[in-house]
Formats: C-alpha cells, sequence, structure tokens
C-alpha cells in the first residue's frame, strides 16, 4: 500500500492534530479510524433539529493554552469561541457563583462558615507542603482535607474530584488543583494556579466553539496542505508489527501500511493486544489505567429555562451533574425559541445503562419537576471523555513508548488539565519528542 512518513491510528482529537502538525512539518500522514466518523469524543450531530455535542465542553486556555498554540502554529482557519460564562453552584435549595478567589470562598455561603475556614487553612498547609518540596501529585485530596466537614461541603469536593480527575478525594492527587497554566518546561510548579487560586477570577479564558465541536474539527481538516493526509475510515487496527523495537507496519483487516513513524491516539490500555513482546512492567501500568465513563442527557427544551449565561455544578443531585446549555452561547443549535442543554453524569465502574438512564433522568426532574413539559427532544449518549482517570490508584500512559518510533497521544498520556486541552498538551508534548529525538538521531 505504500510507505507513509507517519500512520495515525485513531481519528479523535489528538490523532487529528497530531496529523495536522506533521503534515505542516511536512510529513505525508495516514489516519486509521476504526469507526465510520471522525472526530472521537470532539464532534457534534444532528438530532431532530438541534445539534448536539459528543457531551457538553469547555474549550480551557484559550488565551496562551496548548490548543492555542497549536492553531497559532498551524490552523488555516482559526475556530471562533464566544466566552464560557460563569460557573454556577446548585443545591437543592439555591444556587450561586463558584467561588473562584479567596474574597469570593469567604462569601460563599452555600457552604457553612466553618467549612470554609478549615479549607483556607488546608490551602496553606498545602502551600506549605510545596514550599518544603513535597511531590503533591502523591498526596491525596482527602488527606488534607478536615474530617470534620460537612456532608454539602464533602459533596462540593467529591463533585469537583469526579469532574476534574474521575477518581473520588481518596484518590485524587493535590497537584490536580494547582497544576500550572503554563506547559513550559521551565515553569515553576504550582504557581500559577496557587496564584489563580488567592487572587483571579477564573475562568475567563475559557469558550465554547461557536457552531459546537464539530466547528474544531471542520478547522482541523480545512488547514491540512494539500495532499499530505489521507483519512480512511472503517479501518480498525489489529496489528502493530515490530522488529528491533521499531515499527515497521501498521496492520489492518483490509491492508497494512509501511511507515517510518507511528502515533497512537487510541486507548493506551489496548496496546498490549496490539504489539507482541512489550516489557511486563509497561504492560502492568497500561492495563491498570481506569477510563472515565460519564452519561450525557441532551434535552431540547420548548422554554428557555436556564436563563443564566454558564454552566451549572449540581453538587445535591443523585448522581452528580454538570449542566451546559449550549444554545445559550450559540442560539443556532436549536430551533427557534427553544432551548438546548446537556446534563453530564460521571458514571460508576460497573453500571446498568437503563437504570443510570431513569436515575441520571430522575435526578433532573428533581431539581425541575416541570422540565417533562417542556421536553422536545432526548438523546443519551454513553461516553469516555477522559482516556485515563487522573487518580493516584490507577495506571496512566505517556508519549513516550519502549518502541522507539512509536509515540502516544490523548488524554491517557498527558496529566495537564482535561478534556481538548488535555489532548492538545499531548500533542505538544508529543511534537517536542519526536523533535529531540530526530535531533539526536
Amino acid at each position: 500500500m505504500g510507505r507513509y512518513d507517519v500512520v495515525v491510528i485513531g481519528a479523535g482529537i489528538s490523532g487529528l492534530l497530531s496529523a495536522l502538525a506533521l503534515s505542516k512539518e511536512g510529513k505525508n500522514v495516514l489516519v486509521l479510524e476504526k469507526e465510520n466518523y471522525i472526530g472521537g469524543v470532539c464532534r457534534s450531530y444532528e438530532v431532530d433539529g438541534y445539534r448536539v455535542d459528543t457531551g457538553p465542553h469547555a474549550i480551557t486556555r484559550l488565551e496562551s493554552g496548548p490548543l492555542r498554540e497549536l492553531m497559532n502554529r498551524y490552523f488555516d482557519i482559526i475556530p471562533q469561541f464566544v466566552p464560557f460564562g460563569k460557573y454556577y453552584v446548585r443545591t437543592d435549595s439555591d444556587i450561586k457563583q463558584f467561588p473562584w478567589n479567596i474574597n469570593a470562598w469567604l462569601t460563599f455561603n452555600l457552604l457553612p462558615i466553618t467549612d470554609r475556614l478549615l479549607l483556607m487553612r488546608s490551602l496553606f498547609d498545602v502551600l506549605y507542603m510545596s514550599s518544603a518540596g513535597k511531590d503533591l501529585s502523591t498526596i491525596p485530596l482527602y488527606e488534607v482535607i478536615p474530617a470534620n466537614i460537612s456532608t454539602r461541603t464533602n459533596r462540593f469536593l467529591e463533585w469537583l474530584c469526579y469532574f476534574m480527575v474521575g477518581a473520588s478525594m481518596k484518590n485524587t492527587p493535590i497537584s490536580r488543583f494547582i497544576d500550572n497554566k503554563s506547559h513550559k518546561p521551565n515553569s515553576i510548579p504550582y504557581m500559577g494556579r496557587l496564584y489563580d487560586l488567592l487572587i483571579t477570577e477564573g475562568a475567563t479564558d475559557q469558550g465554547y466553539p461557536r457552531g459546537g465541536l464539530q466547528s474544531i474539527v471542520s478547522s482541523i481538516l480545512a488547514s491540512f496542505p494539500k495532499n499530505k493526509v489521507e483519512i480512511r475510515t472503517n479501518e480498525d487496527v489489529l496489528k502493530i508489527q515490530c522488529d528491533d523495537e521499531r515499527v515497521e507496519k501498521v496492520i489492518t483487516k483490509e491492508n497494512s501500511y509501511d511507515c517510518s513513524t507511528a502515533i497512537y491516539s487510541g486507548f493506551a490500555s489496548d496496546l498490549p493486544d496490539l504489539i507482541d513482546g512489550l516489557p511486563e512492567e509497561y504492560t502492568k501500568n497500561l492495563v491498570s489505567i481506569k477510563k472515565v465513563n460519564s452519561l450525557t442527557i441532551w434535552l431540547g427544551l420548548t422554554k428557555n429555562i436556564f436563563k443564566n449565561y454558564g454552566s451549572e455544578m449540581w453538587i445535591d443531585s443523585e448522581p452528580y451533574a454538570w449542566v451546559v446549555p449550549t444554545s445559550n452561547y450559540d442560539h443556532t443549535l436549536a430551533p427557534k425559541g427553544k432551548q438546548l442543554a446537556g446534563f453530564v453524569f460521571i458514571l460508576p465502574d460497573e453500571y446498568n445503562a437503563s437504570t443510570m438512564k431513569k436515575k441520571a433522568f430522575d435526578a433532573i426532574v428533581d431539581v425541575f419537576p416541570h422540565i417533562e413539559k417542556h421536553i422536545d427532544m432526548i438523546h443519551h449518549q454513553e461516553l469516555i471523555p477522559e482516556k485515563a482517570s487522573w487518580g493516584i490508584n490507577s495506571g496512566f500512559g505517556d508519549v513516550r513508548t519502549p518502541i522507539k518510533n512509536l509515540y502516544c497521544v490523548g488524554t491517557d498520556s498527558e496529566k495537564r488539565s482535561a478534556g481538548v486541552s488535555r489532548a492538545a498538551y499531548s500533542v505538544l508534548k508529543c511534537l517536542d519528542i519526536m523533535g529531540s529525538d530526530l535531533g539526536s538521531g
């Protein structure tokens, strides 16, 4: 089938960003995708006149983060982003803006004042631990949280852990909450995030892509250099054939492809099934990776129920929910006069799909008892928004692999941020490593 400079396995956002970057650097790239569509969990499609995303997304660190850097370097067409707005915390009885800094935290009366003061003390404990040189990636948040906080405050913190990391407080590293915004190698660990906690407003550099997530994928496709990228869908990779610790061929059910370099953007935990003879310790780590499972319920509504410009964190719902009325950002995502909202629920490791769908829908009705009579469309998505939980007691992949010309990208290969931003961080790291390997070779 010919030889390619690079074969990219998987056409999700990390695979497509990798293909764009490398093709712009002059490489001939083949992208293999097992599904009949591209974009993975970063795409949009039509349902009964509404344009739904694959789960709601907030695109973070847009001012100077990893996606912005990739867009500045490689995009011919830049997606339009609108401000994501404020985050609101909703309980059974009230709704308030999320407290991004100390001043807001001290007046955040959804939680008891005693809890807020105790957590402030915990923050300064973390400052001390950081200054003492402790590795905050190995210390769970649970260890610095006072044991006598209220149930409400405990649920607030658990909500943050499950949606930011995909794990409970007992398995969430402190570092996840204070990771430095800068992705440069010489940046000072933690200090950027601590500054945010103490001073800034927060969430000011987050956006939503006008036209939905599909606009990001469309911009990537429109930016591919002519005759440099070939995408083949319905091509499930069965084997990555290696010789002398180097990839020689990528084999699918239909074809085999020779390549100089391979980039794998699928689940890192599946690599041992694709490559023979991987080191035992490497394999053991990969198979211990814990995925994050989620359920999104999209509701098309005949009434404008969500009037605030922003998203809502439901900390008292069972299960926990994050609510994003996407048509508030772009009215064209819903028919005229109607509203589109996505409700995301983090799922347990083991779950029954029909039971969880009912439980999640009941949670929505508990908050808005009259919403059922305004439902114009309902659509369910079972998704894996993060390929790896950023948990202390579970495995995590890496961009580097034991195979010299095989690299991994995606949300299970880089522990920074979340979602699209984490995927973009992994691509930047991959490009840096590949450049270093090429230079040393």
